[in-house]
């Protein structure tokens, strides 16, 4: 500690830096290892990439290679030969005369060389009404690729009708049969002699052809795979084994609407990107993905992300164990000097407690030339002139004793004459509503249809005349009356305002719902009253105008943390946003008062009151979907209101000084 105790607070706040720049080179660490994983990721997404399009490219590059040695075949002399001679007889004998068998024998052998030559499954002639006339496996001659009972809608006869309609060669997508635990696809080519089209031929393919590419794991490390896809209706079906479930082929499915389908469905649809998912096995992958257009499938290349991130994730442990042995280096050091800063700071706030308590004779002791000791000299210094300043204060006490008993009798003064005036003018009002009932009851029968009209005016401009003057005095009552704060059970509060609107509610038949555990608050009994009493009436007032539904209020409350906040909701017709902040002002109102009764004050005097609690208040609402009305009240008012008081009484602060400062609150 004596290391620390002579030196400036700068030279103290170089060596806090220096420390810290321990804690940012760890930031920078942390940093690094996050460009460093996003860099691992796009090369191993550019490897998955290389492997898909060489996969790609050896899938197409053999399809096409396929469809080139078939045409070739097709299109020879002898091929074509062959397959009239077949057709030819089969139109006239059937499959079963000694012709048909004779010109099988003679090349049946041909067939099964290209069969074996092509590494295919089958070949087939069929005539242009949809019948197999040949077939390398025996049981499939004299079907007809319309059997409804076997392969109507299936690839064959779809691949059939295509080729017979465009002419050209035609390949299928995939189809699995479960008797035979087979896959297979066909390419389909019309065959013509001369210009007359004889009928189609076509080769079966299994999937196997497919096994090879899917088996190939150059590149894809340990946990790599290559999945080739069919869709099947709502599910997308494994048309290979792969690594982790050889028994995969036509037996493992995915729902495309699932997370893994999703992505597959991608792929199907011919988009190419990358990303990050749950394959079938639960694991995290990264995965690109690849369409293959000639077979209408989708291809999956994916690696596990343990294995692209291992070198990532063991550079991550390295640096976390070297963050935390900086971070307990940085602690010790900041344990220390901490210390050296907050020793002589401890001690002023000891002597500062001893000289709040009213003992204005304690000094703080200077040990140190650093800014510390400074402090301690400019805090005796503050010590000698708040003795000064507090001889100052009572004086000022005095003057604000008197100025406060002046401000009492003119307060009572401002009432007297506000009683006077409002009595004098409701007595004039109150001649001029007489004489105009009298008026009605006495001489309606002499005035026209105008005249009458002029005296319901009257009459009304009178009433209205009333009210005004009634919220101008309460409206003065609310801004300078202040009623004793007290704790205030809010739904017994509540209770007692839906009491005094008891006749409105039966009048208007509104639902009122209250909602339970409503808190105890400190504030004036008589104004937050008051303003429940306006919001609830305003809410009952204008639900009882929507005729689509039965009039109703909820009142509530929501636990904000340091404010209680309550709510007022209605269902009726709702205001406009633009008009939010306007319906707070005096007197203002946003519809006739042929609509709604009233002068505009209610919710001028709810802002009055809720802001002399230091709350605030706002309306969340739309037109037709009727209208919340929100209040806060500080749940720590009593407290602020106390060392307000204390603070005034002692003389350390003015009462408006006070005011203002809970206001910034």
């Amino acid at each position: 500690m004596q290391f620390f105790k002579n030196y400036k607070i700068t030279t103290k706040f170089i060596w806090w830096f220096l420390f810290i720049s321990f804690l940012t080179l760890t930031a920078a660490i942390y940093v690094s290892y996050q460009f460093s994983l996003k860099a691992l990721k796009k090369e191993i997404e550019n490897s998955l990439f290389v492997v898909a399009d060489n996969k790609t490219n050896q899938i197409e590059a053999y399809s096409l290679k396929l469809k080139k040695d078939v045409s070739t075949l097709f299109y020879a002399q002898e091929f074509i030969d062959a397959a009239d001679k077949f057709f030819n007889t089969f139109r006239n004998g059937g499959a079963d005369s000694l012709d048909y068998q004779a010109i099988e024998q003679e090349f049946k052998p041909m067939f099964i060389y290209y069969q074996q030559l092509f590494g295919c499954d089958n070949i087939m002639l069929i005539n242009p009404d949809g019948e197999v006339v040949f077939s390398i496996q025996d049981g499939k001659k004299s079907m007809s690729v319309y059997n409804e009972a076997l392969l109507r809608h299936s690839e064959l006869s779809e691949v059939f009708i295509q080729a017979k309609a465009s002419q050209e060669t035609e390949i299928s997508s995939f189809e699995y049969y479960p008797k035979t635990s087979n896959a297979a696809v066909f390419i389909a080519l019309p065959v013509f002699k001369g210009s007359d089209f004889i009928g189609i031929a076509v080769i079966q393919v299994s999937n196997k052809i497919f096994y090879e590419f899917s088996k190939d794991y150059t590149g894809l490390g340990q946990t790599g795979e290559a999945i080739i896809l069919s869709k099947t209706e709502d599910e997308a079906v494994f048309i290979t084994p792969v690594r982790f479930d050889p028994q995969a082929a036509f037996k493992r499915k995915i729902k495309l609407s699932s997370k893994e389908g999703i992505v597959i469905q991608k792929a199907l649809q011919g988009k190419k990107d990358s990303g990050v998912f749950l394959d079938y096995r639960d694991q995290q992958v990264l995965a690109v993905w690849r369409y293959l257009p000639t077979f209408r499938l989708g291809m999956v290349v994916k690696m596990d992300s343990a294995e692209v991130f291992a070198s990532a994730n063991k550079l991550r442990n390295t640096l976390l164990k070297i963050s935390f042995v900086i971070l307990i280096l940085v602690i010790f050091t900041a344990i220390l000097i901490a210390r050296s800063i907050s020793r002589p700071i401890k001690a002023l706030t000891e002597i500062s407690k001893i000289i709040s308590a009213g003992n204005f004779s304690a000094r703080a002791t200077v040990e140190a030339t650093d800014e510390i000791g400074e402090l301690a000299q400019f805090f005796n210094q503050m010590t000698d002139s708040l003795v000064e300043a507090k001889a100052i204060v009572e004086q000022k006490n005095a003057e604000v004793e008197e100025q406060k008993k002046l401000l009492e009798i003119a307060n009572k003064e401002l009432d007297s004459f506000a009683y006077t005036v409002s009595h004098d003018l409701r007595a004039s009002l109150r001649g001029i509503d007489s004489l105009g009932v009298l008026l009605e009851q006495e001489y309606t029968d002499k005035f026209d249809e105008q005249g009458k009209d002029y005296l319901r005016k009257i009459r009304a401009a009178a009433n209205r005349m009333k009210m005004l003057i009634d919220d101008l005095l309460k409206l003065s009552r609310i801004s300078r009356i202040k009623n004793p704060y007290e704790d205030v059970d809010i739904g017994e509060l509540i209770k007692s305002v839906i009491a005094r609107l008891e006749f409105d509610i039966k009048k208007y038949n509104v639902d009122i719902k209250v909602s339970s555990g409503l808190p105890i608050v400190h504030c004036d009994r008589i104004k937050i009253e008051e303003a429940l009493f306006n919001l609830i009436s305003n809410a009952m007032k204008f639900s009882s105008k929507n005729k689509e539904v039965n009039p109703r209020a909820e009142i509530g409350y929501n636990d904000k943390g340091d404010m209680h906040e309550f709510y007022v909701k209605d269902n009726g017709i709702g205001i406009e946003k633009k008009h939010h902040s306007e319906i707070f002002g005096i007197f203002r109102r946003l519809h006739a008062e042929s609509e709604y009764e009233g002068t505009g004050t209610g919710l001028n005097i709810v802002k009055r009151i809720i802001k002399d609690h230091d709350g605030s208040i706002w309306i969340d609402s739309e037109v037709g979907k009727g209208a919340i009305f929100y209040f806060t009240i500080p749940k720590k008012l009593k407290e602020k209101k106390k060392l307000g008081r204390i603070l005034v009484e002692e003389g350390v602060v003015s009462e408006e000084n006070v005011k203002r400062a809970l206001e910034k609150q």
